[in-house]
């Protein structure tokens, strides 16, 4: 039935090409199938390295019956929500709208013209409590496609437009100015052009009452890194505790605690480097254990951040350089492709000898199996059993536990030097028993937001260690990046693609958010090489990104978020995918945007749409919801500062390195030159330039970073 799965690309597709479902993949064809055959569609939606979507799949759709159920009554369509992000919102949306949650896998009925009357996530194959079987939910909307058709479809219209207001209402909080925004003279708000103290102090004070101060971060159980918002966190420690000289200032404990928690925790794979997606409890001990790219290209760059950062101790920036490097090395390891760029994610499920899905069956060890190899790696006898009594995991299906019970590697607080010593000697020897074992597979798919995200954290590293050795894995990336991804047309560039596999794209454009990544990982290695090459590429990047995703709208400027759905999507929410500005797991598309736009301003890029006009929502969202604002708070500060970049007019390798890293620290672009390797010592000069509308200027030079940086006035002072 599978066959046409079992030729895709993407191995989301091709993991249910076996299945006795007559699966179509993602297109108008099986929308026009079911008009033509007078049935619904049922939409599954989810991605290769989802524990769920392999439970589903072995449960109903492997299920001989189910699929004749599935194929009778509805046409099926698979979706890989990573080749298709905008598809994956809306219908998510429509979900969480329907039934307060969302997830995946997602399972979505809708009439054959992509509009949504019914939804949920994982449904197992005999109820359990209030949760339906599969079985019974597709009767259930059999019975109302075939009895009560007027009513679905009342249904489907109401969801669509309530989709498409709830959209449009994102997108112009975001992009219109509110209520009190415009002076009295009638002119653009300083409040809005300033990102007043007054939003983050209330952010700051939210966030301080929303932490999690027993295990960090924040909320409860599911647990995810608050990554965008640890950018926030880190940047504008920095520079509160210019203003305060304390390092102990909220901004900074929020960030250095939340990242020593998650560090120390089973969320971090001690042995390889790298994060898990998110941890199923409180204390990160049991975490969801698919690694994403997504998650670890932002996260590296927050932990070389730390490691050089004012806020944290002696003790915490080691902690932090450890762990950014280990990050760097899984990817090196585990994550390159043939074609030298990123592969998307490693599954959370391993497939053992008897063909069963296993849940972290590679990450977990018992207290036995730790004993051994730490008596394997030289340690005594009570040095090996201190070890296995201060990693204290938990076994994902919880239940009994003893010496024999394989159990996740987790710190619930910071080791001593002597049994981190301890630990460094027995990790290697844990990870070679690892390595013998059945490994998770990797999804080959290179996503290329994912992919920029994870050069500028590259580049940031770079510039804030001063080496060379990850400043050359992030202009090898961004080069193969750049070959297979950017599209030409007649005038230059005229778009960036989503995704490839073995070093083909689909022909498909990515999303805004694809595009203004790229341009900001170009914008990054321009500050960290000097190289006027890579801003003119960024530069290129963004006015196609501006001239394809932005039109002026009724109630102001508008942005797309996607650019090819086939009008299914604009049926589904009752008009276009417009970019939303509230962050996930990853930078709102409306963040990543401006922050492109702020950075091509502050380095004297002149375009018709400025970082500002995107950023009407702050004032609204930041004290209330500050965990969905932080990509957005951080370009908001910098737009504050006027748009400052650094310009070095001499300097000796030593004066660069010193600037580079404190521009990476402070959230300032260097202007891009090329010193001499040869420069004399001791000959800085170093400009501030000003690109804000109300402060177009390049102040005289000065002779250290600190003069530099007392130049620019902090965020809500004048």
């Amino acid at each position: 039935m599978g066959h046409r799965l079992a030729q895709s690309p993407s191995l989301y597709l091709r993991q249910h090409a076996e299945n006795p479902v007559d699966w179509h993949p993602w297109g108008p064809e099986p929308f026009e199938e079911a008009r033509r055959r007078d049935v619904p569609v049922f939409l599954s939606i989810g991605y290769a390295a989802c524990h769920w979507c392999h439970v589903m799949a072995g449960e109903s759709f492997a299920d001989e019956e189910t699929a004749a159920v599935l194929n009778s009554r509805f046409v099926a369509v698979k979706v890989d929500r990573e080749e298709h992000p905008d598809v994956d919102d809306a219908y998510m949306a429509a979900t969480q709208t329907l039934t307060g949650q969302g997830g995946w896998p997602m399972s979505v009925f809708t009439l054959p013209d992509g509009r949504v009357f019914h939804a949920g996530t994982y449904f197992p194959p005999l109820r359990r409590g209030r949760v339906p079987a599969f079985r019974e939910v597709l009767d259930a909307v059999h019975a109302a496609w075939t009895q009560r058709r007027q009513e679905v479809e009342d249904s489907a219209e109401k969801i669509a437009q309530a989709l498409g207001a709830q959209r449009r209402q994102q997108s112009q909080i975001a992009l219109s100015p509110v209520l009190g925004d415009e002076d009295a003279d009638g002119g653009t708000a300083a409040s809005l052009e300033s990102a007043s103290d007054e939003w983050v102090e209330d952010a700051l004070a939210t966030l301080a009452g929303e932490e999690d101060t027993v295990h960090g971060g924040f909320g409860a159980a599911p647990k995810f890194p608050p990554s965008p918002l640890l950018g926030f966190l880190l940047e504008e420690s920095f520079w509160r505790s210019r203003l305060t000289h304390e390092q102990d200032e909220i901004a900074g404990e929020l960030a250095v605690r939340t990242l020593e928690a998650m560090g120390r925790s089973a969320l971090f794979d001690q042995l390889d480097g790298g994060f898990a997606r998110y941890a199923t409890d409180r204390a990160w001990m049991v975490p969801h254990f698919e690694k994403m790219l997504a998650d670890n290209a932002q996260l590296l760059g927050h932990l070389a951040r730390l490691s050089v950062h004012p806020a944290a101790s002696a003790a915490q920036r080691r902690r932090a350089e450890h762990r950014a490097r280990a990050t760097i090395g899984w990817l090196r390891r585990r994550m390159v492709t043939a074609e030298g760029l990123l592969a998307s994610s490693l599954d959370a499920d391993t497939v053992d000898e008897q063909g069963r899905h296993v849940e972290g069956g590679t990450y977990l060890f018992s207290d036995a199996e730790i004993v051994d190899a730490a008596r394997t790696a030289g340690l005594g006898m009570d040095q090996a059993r201190r070890l296995a009594t201060l990693s204290r995991g938990a076994p994902p299906e919880g239940g009994h536990v003893d010496v024999t019970t394989g159990r996740t590697l987790h710190f619930s607080a910071p080791l001593s030097a002597e049994d981190q010593q301890d630990w460094e000697a027995v990790a290697a020897e844990l990870l070679r028993r690892r390595d013998s074992r059945p490994q998770p597979s990797r999804d080959e798919k290179v996503v290329a937001s994912w992919n920029a995200t994870a050069v500028r954290s590259l580049a940031e590293a770079a510039m804030l260690w001063g080496e060379e050795e990850p400043l050359h894995l992030a202009e090898e990336l961004a080069e193969s990046l750049w070959g297979l991804y950017v599209q030409h047309g007649g005038s230059g560039v005229s778009g960036v693609a989503r995704v490839s596999y073995g070093g083909c794209t689909d022909g498909r454009p990515g999303t805004v958010a694809d595009h203004a990544e790229v341009a900001s990982a170009c914008f990054a290695l321009s500050s960290a090489t000097g190289r006027r090459s890579w801003l003119d590429r960024g530069v290129a990047v963004l006015r196609a990104t501006l001239a394809s995703f932005t039109r002026q709208g009724e109630q102001g400027w508008e942005v797309l978020e996607n650019l090819d759905d086939d009008g299914l999507l604009t049926a589904a929410q009752a008009g276009p995918s417009l970019a939303g500005p509230l962050d996930g797991p990853e930078p709102s598309a409306v963040a990543c945007l401006a922050g492109a736009l702020q950075t091509a301003e502050a380095l004297e890029v002149p375009l018709e749409l400025r970082a500002t006009d995107l950023l009407h929502h702050v004032r609204l969202v930041a004290a209330k919801a500050p965990t969905v604002a932080g990509a957005s708070l951080v370009v908001a500060r910098r737009a504050a500062r006027r748009s400052p970049a650094l310009r070095m007019l001499a300097a000796d390798v030593e004066d660069a390195r010193q600037v580079r890293r404190t521009a990476a620290l402070a959230g300032i672009p260097v202007e891009p030159v090329e010193l001499p390797a040869d420069a004399p010592a001791g000959g800085l000069q170093l400009s501030v330039c000003l690109n804000a509308p109300s402060a177009m200027v390049c102040l005289p030079p000065v002779g250290t970073v600190e003069e530099a940086l007392e130049a620019i006035s902090p965020a809500g002072r004048t």
